[in-house]
């Protein structure tokens, strides 16, 4: 009784051993088609994404292009009076734009420096760097 077990045991060793093969290539078939899916999607993910982040980039490129425009304009109306003083544009441009959770904090400060009675023209000096450091590609 017990050989009979034991010859049961090792015919049905010997039978696993002989199905591994097989489950190998259905695994192995299974993940290439896992794979094939996934880029599937994962494309279309992408394009959904890109659409989003390029949108994104666009409006924060604009609120950094708004930055340099409220500062260029703040130094012609300096050019053009004698008696030179914040306008108010240029202090409600910098109300409104710290409100907004995308606009860096460091042209905040620059902006409110400059209402404090920093020259303009520190600003107006650093604009390329500016543009270079936040401008979205």
């Amino acid at each position: 009784m017990i050989n009979q077990l034991k010859s049961k045991l090792e015919e049905l060793e010997i039978k696993k051993n002989a199905i591994k093969p097989k489950i190998n290539e259905i695994n192995l078939k299974r993940e290439e088609e896992i794979q094939t899916v996934n880029k599937k999607y994962d494309h279309m993910v992408y394009e959904l994404n890109y659409e989003i982040q390029k949108f994104e980039d666009d409006i924060y490129n604009e609120l950094i292009q708004s930055f340099v425009d409220i500062t260029s304009r703040e130094l012609d109306i300096k050019r053009s009076t004698e008696l030179y003083s914040v306008s108010d544009d240029f202090k409600e441009y910098r109300e409104s734009i710290a409100r907004l959770e995308n606009f860096p904090e460091e042209l905040v400060e620059k902006l409110h420096r400059v209402i404090n009675g920093d020259p303009i023209e520190n600003i107006i000096y650093e604009l390329e760097d500016i543009k270079e450091k936040y401008l979205r590609k």
